[in-house]
């Protein structure tokens, strides 16, 4: 790639994907784990639908639903219910996207709108969830992580979170 707007090549990429492993029960950004104890969501970016990891393209594949919440067909056997979201930890720099389709973080993330989805008529600001924790569960014969989530507070816009 030509570096048109100059100094990019200098810059060392960063992600700006969160990510869960249940294997240690820790959040990741990239390479990097980070620790975080509340989380602002922003529900005007939610979107749920499909996905899978193509490994001949060495992509990860999304078809997303039509509204939030209410699936299409799913396109394929090897696509699993999928979100996306924008999420603001409160130790990070800026705002990250959890973007996902594994089992434990689709679970984690049912269980994060759990605590707000049906109360947030009304409410002005966006929901601050404080992240209670993580547990190892056993599903069929593999291993994965059930998260605990808590409503905080509903909060404005933190003003670094643009998107």
């Amino acid at each position: 790639m030509v570096d048109i707007l100059g100094g990019l090549a200098s810059e060392t990429p960063t992600s700006s994907f969160l990510a869960f492993k249940a294997h240690d029960l820790k959040w990741y950004v990239g390479e990097e784990q980070i620790d975080f104890n509340y989380l602002q969501v922003d529900p005007a970016t939610f979107l749920s639908g499909w996905g899978k990891y193509d490994s001949a393209a060495r992509q990860f594949v999304f078809e997303w639903d039509d509204a939030f919440g209410k699936p299409k067909e799913r396109p394929a056997e090897d696509f699993k219910r999928s979100f996306s979201c924008w999420v603001f930890p409160d130790t990070a720099k800026r705002p990250l996207l959890w973007q996902r389709f594994s089992y434990g973080e689709s679970t984690g993330f049912n269980s994060l709108l759990d605590t707000f989805w049906h109360d947030r008529e009304g409410k002005e600001g966006l929901p601050v969830v404080e992240f209670m924790g993580a547990k190892h569960i056993q599903v069929g014969a593999g291993k994965s992580a059930e998260m605990q989530w808590s409503l905080a507070k509903w909060s404005q816009r933190n003003p670094d979170f643009i998107i």
